[in-house]
């Protein structure tokens, strides 16, 4: 009866190291999960930025910098091209940022934050608003996103100044602007 009890108490030994051994590499493996998939955000990130910095992005942003109501009327495929390629790529941070992927602080401060909002002063109205009637779902995460970075800057006391060029003088406060119901994009979560 002696050795029975002894083989029985080596056994449960034996079973609670497996487990431990088991429970030990679960908590490894979910932890290299978790680092692989930091890993793969920050070059996720680190794309997008060289993306946003681009020069088919700075071309987008200044066709959309430049644009007058007058002008939406008749923009031709080329400025279109250019301020949809702009707008995938905003609308895509702010899937990212609502995702948690992409720190929200960072992705305003030193993605896009003031560039979302400058686009946004000049295309909602005229475009975005216009083309969601038409399609339905469109640069939802965007809107979001400008809005994050709003009330950001507006939080912060900050100034997001916008000016046409050769209009220096008549520079607008995107942060006081945007507030206007007309213009206030919307939060999604």
């Amino acid at each position: 009866m002696g050795w029975t009890c002894g083989w029985s108490a080596v056994g449960a030994i034996a079973t609670a190291v497996a487990t431990a051994v088991v429970i030990g590499g679960l908590i490894f493996a979910i932890r290299q999960i978790g680092e692989s998939r930091k890993s793969t955000n920050a070059q996720l990130a680190v794309e997008l930025f060289r993306e946003l910095r681009g020069i088919n992005t700075i071309t987008g942003l200044r066709t959309i910098y430049s644009l007058t109501p007058d002008k939406f009327g008749n923009l031709s495929k080329e400025a279109l091209d250019q301020i949809d390629y702009v707008l995938e790529r905003l609308d895509m941070l702010g899937g990212l940022v609502n995702q948690g992927i992409i720190d929200e602080k960072l992705a305003i401060e030193i993605f896009a934050g003031p560039s979302a909002m400058r686009c946004w002063y000049q295309l909602a109205e005229h475009l975005i608003r216009p083309r969601r009637d038409d399609r339905g779902w469109y640069c939802e995460n965007y809107e979001d996103f400008t809005r994050r970075s709003l009330d950001y800057f507006r939080d912060a006391h900050s100034k997001i100044w916008f000016y046409r060029e050769g209009e220096e003088d008549k520079r607008i406060n995107l942060v006081t602007e945007l507030q206007q119901e007309q213009l206030l994009p919307k939060r999604y979560k």
